[in-house]
């Protein structure tokens, strides 16, 4: 199943009452149409109207949600009037279009051939979540973003990473193990002069922090952020949850940048050349004990160039750094 290129197999219908469709192999509920705007749809059949199960409708600056709607659909020149679920993508930039028919082809998949009702709105509730965070804030730059989706496929185990992946771009850690995490620092100058918070080099005492410092380096024919995301998709396998992770996020991170940002390249060998990891204990920072106690949110710049940098081969027993 590719829904890209079932997309591109279909053509603008002639009148805004109707849709062309066409039947999703495998999952014969499910519709791909486009809309007389070139908007991508993805239709779900109902056959038991929603209306007990607690779902509302949905518009977005991109994406809208319609239950239990009639449609006129043609498929392969005959129409039809059925009720469907419509999600329409109101985007004509290909990237995002691109973007929203994999994140679908995850919900089909993840919806399946036989779901309860309850599964269903479940699943439409993570991927409406997912398309809500586009009209918000960016809090994070892309190449912060690149640099932690590089370490997940450049990863001896990107599974391992993903699950310790934090849940939001907020966090303190980009992977966190509990004793164990992982702080991403990108560089697009080439040196190894990171901005830390107080709080990344001041863990607790039963803590290892190791610092993955990457040189990023923008290169048209480089890799983008949506290559990473299909890399690592495809290296986790049918991990639906996982996959949804993944692309909630990327459009947290980017927010509204997200059509800006998701086809800028970088140097994937670049970066791969790059990688260290090195110690918080050998990093210099401000101790804790000479921050007052009123004193907060205190962040300051370290330089790691002359610092010996570690191998994460050599922490045997660990669950993080081993796979990374």
């Amino acid at each position: 199943m590719n829904l890209i290129e079932l997309y591109d197999t279909l053509s603008i219908p002639e009148s805004n009452k109707v849709f062309n469709a066409i039947t999703i192999p495998n999952y014969p509920q499910f519709r791909l149409a486009v809309d007389i705007e070139g908007n991508a749809v993805l239709l779900l059949s109902v056959t038991k109207r929603t209306k007990d199960i607690s779902l509302k409708n949905f518009r977005f600056k991109h994406l809208q949600l319609e239950q239990n709607i009639e449609c006129k659909i043609s498929e392969n020149k005959i129409s039809r009037l059925e009720t469907f679920t419509v999600i329409t993508f109101k985007s004509a930039d290909r990237n995002l279009q691109e973007y929203f028919l994999r994140i679908a082809e995850t919900l089909v998949k993840t919806i399946g051939a036989n779901p309860t009702q309850q599964q269903v709105v479940d699943s439409l509730k993570k991927f409406v979540e997912v398309f809500k965070a586009l009209t918000d804030i960016p809090t994070n730059t892309v190449y912060g973003l690149w640099a932690e989706l590089f370490l997940i496929d450049n990863a001896k185990n990107p599974h391992a990473l993903l699950n310790f992946w934090h849940n939001t771009p907020e966090e303190k850690f980009d992977f966190n193990a509990g004793i164990e995490r992982i702080e991403v620092k990108s560089s697009s100058t080439f040196e190894r002069k990171h901005t830390f918070s107080s709080e990344q080099l001041n863990p607790p005492s039963d803590t290892q922090v190791l610092i993955a410092s990457i040189f990023v380096k923008q290169h048209n024919s480089g890799i983008n952020i949506q290559q990473l995301i299909d890399s690592i998709s495809e290296k986790v396998g049918n991990d639906h949850n996982q996959i949804d992770k993944l692309h909630g996020l990327v459009c947290k991170t980017l927010a509204n940048t997200l059509e800006h940002s998701i086809g800028i390249k970088f140097d994937y060998e670049i970066a791969k050349q790059s990688l260290r990891f090195y110690k918080h204990q050998d990093i210099e920072k401000i101790e804790q004990i000479h921050i007052p106690d009123n004193v907060f949110d205190v962040h300051y710049k370290s330089d790691l160039s002359q610092i010996v940098p570690v191998d994460t081969l050599g922490f045997q027993d660990s669950i993080l750094f081993r796979n990374s």
